[in-house]
């Protein structure tokens, strides 16, 4: 069988060189899912002793305060979720590999059947003009399943780094606080401070509250008289992106988020309407006037996109 053996010798190079997608215990992604309970334990003590504090100080030291311990109990939850999407990924990224390798395996199966359903004419000459096209195709159909899987890894491996960079602290330029606060600072009408992740973010931000107390007009897109989406639209264009111009549509222009990772800049849409986050759960929106109002999901009945991040 020296022959047959050298004959299929790639198929099992390729499931050594793959492995079995059998996860060891104590892997990366049960450390991951283990850490999850503990980092919701540390922020809920942390907003306990946030609310506790909070109670008995006052002032603007105090206020600082709590808008840097909102945003680390933000940061926490983030990376609480972060680490069960990387532990996710582990494991289906494992299973890929696993069901690649029973694949390389039934092919080996397959070919050590056609040979020996050859019998004795198998180390005939006759015989291995017959097997050899056999281990050509099981070897190319091999390496065909081994592509796929790398493909399908590749993506998993690219979803992870986003993953790591979405936690990443932000690299900004300007005041040592501003790096300190990790992101952009902006002052809120309510006098508290919020923290866009990006310059862009925090010029649009700002074009939008410069436009407080403008009039609503059907149709509006310049500052004397603003409709919903005409706001947002302005707003970004004055840092240097252009949205689309209806609110239903300018959901397209960016990525989906979830209400934990808003981030000052990020749009909610409606069917019919749109409203710019601006931190510290308030939104910016073309009412009549254009005003500072409460984070929510509900308007006037109109069914809730999402939010999004605009790119």
């Amino acid at each position: 069988m020296l022959t047959i053996d050298i004959l299929i010798a790639p198929l099992r190079i390729l499931i050594t060189a793959l492995g079995t997608g059998v996860l060891p215990s104590d892997n990366p992604a049960d450390r991951l899912r283990t850490a999850t309970p503990q980092l919701e334990q540390i922020r809920q003590a942390s907003i306990a002793s946030t609310e506790q504090a909070s109670r008995t100080w006052h002032g603007s030291g105090a206020d600082s305060a709590v808008v840097a311990a909102d945003r680390n109990h933000c940061t926490i939850a983030d990376v609480a979720t972060t680490g069960s999407e990387i532990a996710a990924l582990i494991e289906e990224a494992g299973l890929k590999v696993k069901v690649a390798a029973d694949h390389l395996n039934a092919l080996i199966d397959s070919f050590q059947r056609a040979a020996s359903a050859l019998g004795p004419t198998l180390f005939s000459p006759q015989g291995l003009a017959m097997i050899l096209p056999v281990a050509l195709d099981h070897v190319g159909r091999g390496m065909q399943i081994v592509a796929r899987a790398q493909a399908e890894l590749e993506s998993d491996t690219n979803r992870m780094m986003a993953l790591a960079r979405h936690n990443a602290p932000a690299e900004v330029s300007g005041h040592p606080t501003t790096r300190a606060a990790g992101g952009i600072p902006i002052e809120l009408p309510d006098g508290s401070t919020s923290y866009a992740p990006d310059e862009r973010a925090a010029k649009a931000v700002r074009a939008a509250l410069s436009q407080r107390g403008v009039p609503y007009v059907w149709g509006g897109t310049t500052p004397g008289g603003f409709d919903c989406s005409g706001l947002t639209q302005w707003s970004y264009r004055q840092a240097g992106l252009d949205l689309p111009r209806l609110a239903q549509d300018q959901d397209t222009a960016g990525v989906p988020v979830s209400q934990s990772r808003l981030q000052p800049g990020d749009l909610a849409v409606w069917d019919g309407h749109v409203a710019m986050y601006v931190g510290n759960n308030q939104l910016v929106e073309a009412g009549d006037p254009v005003q500072v109002s409460p984070l929510r999901t509900t308007n006037a009945g109109q069914g809730f996109q999402g939010f999004f991040r605009p790119r």
